[in-house]
């Protein structure tokens, strides 16, 4: 029997207008009645999922910024937080200033920017129409040192590039050689930097010891390289039908794409 599933957001759970489906909000309340635990574990910041994670009145903690976060939305305690070093954050943002790369940083809540694009400007669009409450904090600075301080805890970077692969593949390369981070991507085109250790597969462990869960009776979905390590940790472990290939490659199950309710549909014939 399915006692927990966990979903990544951007491509699996929310459709390519970023939205949740009709069908899938149906799927969540139909697992919440059932009295299976649902749980969102993303790339994004806290405060993004937070928004989702009240629409679909979420009972668990949110895994966030790829597992450095896990933190309950309704009492705002954290019960697990893994910020990178300050030493690495420094050694990090040196490496990509020499290579003239764009890249952005966030906390639990504020989001650090060398420009208004990509997710940024996306935010800030979205900020215009939101309550108080559900606004992004955004810092904008074309030298980020300008804006980072030690107090800040700092908990994934974000590296992008759209028009040469190659100099995304150089950096990787050199992120490589840094010891005490860990590197996965969310997109063709970015690099995402976490503390050693960070992954959704470790923290979808922490949140099943909460509840007492065995994860060979859970479900996850996902749809990149960053989800992999949750749908090999679970017994139930499905790529999305948009997911890449190699995805496809580590996961038990195939789904749907995230525009045709994939999740959903998993969700209804297995529970």
């Amino acid at each position: 029997m399915i006692n927990m599933i966990i979903t990544d957001m951007d491509g699996t759970l929310l459709n390519s207008s970023k939205e949740i489906s009709g069908g899938n909000k149906e799927a969540v309340m139909l697992a919440h009645e059932k009295g299976i635990h649902f749980v969102l574990a993303t790339g994004r910041m806290f405060s993004s999922a937070r928004i989702f994670a009240r629409q679909l009145d979420i009972k668990t903690p949110i895994i966030s910024c790829n597992g450095a976060l896990i933190r309950d939305y309704k009492t705002n305690q954290t019960f697990f937080e893994k910020p990178l070093q300050h030493n690495k954050i420094i050694e990090i943002m040196n490496m990509l200033d020499y290579y003239k790369i764009y890249y952005h940083f966030y906390t639990d809540e504020q989001f650090f920017t060398k420009e208004l694009k990509y997710t940024a400007l996306n935010y800030w669009k979205n900020n215009k129409t939101k309550d108080a409450q559900d606004q992004i904090e955004i810092f904008v600075d074309d030298n980020l040192k300008n804006l980072y301080n030690e107090n800040l805890k700092v908990l994934k970077f974000v590296v992008i590039e759209d028009d040469d692969k190659n100099k995304l593949l150089e950096v990787k390369e050199e992120l490589l050689k840094i010891k005490e981070i860990d590197i996965s991507k969310s997109w063709n085109n970015n690099i995402e930097i976490m503390a050693q250790g960070v992954s959704k597969g470790s923290a979808i462990k922490l949140v099943s010891k909460m509840y007492d869960v065995n994860l060979k009776n859970a479900m996850s979905f996902g749809d990149q390289l960053n989800d992999i390590s949750m749908l090999r940790t679970v017994g139930y472990g499905f790529a999305m039908g948009n997911a890449e290939q190699e995805v496809k490659n580590s996961a038990k199950y195939i789904t749907l794409s995230n525009d045709d309710d994939g999740v959903a549909k998993a969700i209804i014939k297995y529970i």
